[in-house]
């Protein structure tokens, strides 16, 4: 069987969790599939891991002179003049014309319930994908099963159509770093201990405004110095974050660090008191799943997937309760054992997760 697989998005530089999601997704299928024949469709060449490593695969440039509607233009042409049996898009979107089969992985729809946090141009892209996607998939991979329920709900999908495949989580990069490495990171990018931490996009359904109103409280019923820092790349509405910062009287102890080096995200992660993630929406939630890998406890809002993923492993409240989440910081911060409870929970749920098993279950759908 030929499967034709859209590796624009794992080739990026610049990865959050559904770019991850596809570069770890092909990483195992290079691993566990010696059967089908692949092409990998991209703008440009591939590199580091997506290097193809064996015979089944080739990759496959489908070069296209503007910045912007690869997908629309020149991958749909491919499909026009090359049909593969399969086409797999993981992170991103289907052409106008597809394969003999279609199979797409669908991460959520906050851009149907919280479109004020998108731009005019992804909204109109994501939602015109959604009806390429309900028009053309033959199977449709959703990364949980609150993004199933999402999708036949909103979109009236049955829901014999939807496979519910869990992400993955790479042990090898997410574990607790040395303290030594903790310490030299935070000498760099002057952080103090203590700390809270938040990693991933700064956008505002990640409820980052949200966040720092948090920390404001908890300040103010902890009175000594700490750090929150927020790392991960501007995301619309930076205006609003940076404002709130601004206002804030702790302004001074909250670190925005912008984007971060891939291998000095653990270690980050691995010195804080814990990883706070109070957002708004979320179709999976990786990011608590690496805190946990690192040996951080985690305070997270009770939205979207956030249960199913975390489970009984983390502290949850509501999204916008900044009473409680201050709450359990303190409590985080000066009960040890607590702390470490929730430490040992975390290390346990994440061991549900891998992406071989993520690709293994993923490369049964495509053989079907």
């Amino acid at each position: 069987m030929l499967i034709g697989i859209d590796v624009s998005r794992a080739n990026l530089t610049h990865k959050s969790g559904v770019e991850w999601y596809a570069y770890h997704l092909l990483d195992q299928f290079f691993k566990l599939d010696k059967k089908n024949q692949y092409l990998l469709y991209t703008p440009q060449k591939l590199t580091g891991a997506l290097i193809p490593r064996s015979s089944n695969f080739k990759e496959k440039v489908l070069e296209w002179p503007f910045k912007k509607l690869w997908t629309l233009g020149r991958l749909t042409w491919e499909m026009v003049t090359h049909k593969p049996d399969v086409l797999f898009v993981p992170s991103h979107t289907f052409p106008f014309i597809g394969g003999h089969k279609n199979i797409i992985t669908w991460h959520d729809i906050g851009y149907e319930k919280y479109p004020e946090t998108y731009t005019a141009w992804d909204l109109q892209s994501l939602k015109q994908g959604a009806g390429r996607m309900i028009k053309m998939a033959d199977t449709i991979i959703a990364v949980s099963q609150f993004t199933k329920n999402e999708l036949v709900e909103y979109y009236g999908l049955k829901p014999d159509l939807i496979k519910v495949v869990h992400l993955g989580i790479n042990n090898q990069r997410w574990r607790p770093a040395p303290k030594e490495a903790v310490a030299e990171l935070l000498q760099t990018l002057k952080i103090h201990y203590p700390y809270f931490v938040f990693i991933g996009r700064l956008a505002l359904r990640k409820n980052i405004v949200g966040l720092i109103r948090i920390y404001n409280c908890f300040r103010e019923k902890q009175k000594r110095p700490f750090n929150l820092v927020l790392a991960g790349s501007p995301e619309p509405g930076q205006q609003d974050i940076d404002a709130e910062i601004q206002a804030s009287p702790y302004r001074d102890e909250i670190k925005k660090i912008g984007w971060l080096d891939l291998e000095q995200l653990p270690v980050l992660m691995s010195g804080a008191r814990a990883f706070l993630f109070p957002s708004i929406y979320e179709g999976f939630g990786l990011p608590a799943l690496e805190a946990m890998a690192c040996g951080v406890p985690v305070i997270a809002s009770n939205a979207g997937s956030l249960p199913e993923i975390i489970g009984n492993a983390g502290v949850m409240h509501n999204t916008h309760d900044v009473e409680a989440f201050a709450k359990s910081m303190i409590k985080i911060n000066e009960d040890q054992v607590w702390r470490d409870d929730l430490i040992a929970k975390g290390m346990r749920r994440v061991q549900d997760f891998s992406w071989e098993k993520c690709a293994t279950e993923t490369l049964s759908i495509l053989n079907s």
